[in-house]
């Protein structure tokens, strides 16, 4: 069992991890456009956290998220507090049981996190009475093919916080 003091310092390290990932998809990221479309990194992260810390990283994904309802745009407050522990379960689930933490797992997760977040974005459409489910079909693949590019920059940031953590604390 891992003291306290050790769990809430790699959780704030974390945290401002994702901080500077967040401050990178404001600044360099949301100005890409290829096709009218911009890599979307925020559902990417709780899937990646989830990848090392398995399905612990729900937690975390839930204040991420209701962090990201506050910040951003979505189709009703509460969105992403209820699409990122999902994505952060599943993603812990199929890393921690199925594939090893490599970087198949990784983009297997991401991917899953970019998808299901579409998909529910989707599913809201459709209780809304809403049309175009072709067309945010066409974005949802669109913005994940553009996005999981930046898992290059995402996997590497976050493993060595998982690792930096474990081993030198």
């Amino acid at each position: 069992m891992q003291p306290k003091s050790y769990r809430v310092f790699k959780w704030v390290v974390y945290a401002l991890a994702t901080m500077l990932l967040c401050a990178l998809q404001a600044m360099f990221f949301s100005n890409i456009r290829i096709l009218g479309l911009t890599p979307f990194l925020y559902p990417m992260l709780p899937a990646a956290v989830a990848l090392f810390e398995g399905t612990r990283g729900a937690v975390f994904a839930l204040i991420f998220g209701v962090l990201c309802d506050l910040l951003l745009p979505a189709p009703f407050r509460g969105f992403f507090a209820i699409i990122f522990p999902v994505i952060a379960a599943l993603s812990g689930g199929v890393a921690g049981r199925l594939l090893s933490r490599g970087f198949l797992c990784a983009l297997i997760v991401s991917s899953l996190g970019l998808l299901a977040t579409g998909a529910f974005r989707m599913v809201v459409q459709i209780l809304a009475g809403g049309r175009y489910l072709g067309l945010m079909a066409q974005i949802t693949l669109g913005e994940t093919l553009l996005t999981l590019p930046a898992l290059l920059i995402v996997l590497p940031l976050y493993r060595t916080v998982f690792r930096r953590c474990a081993a030198d604390y």
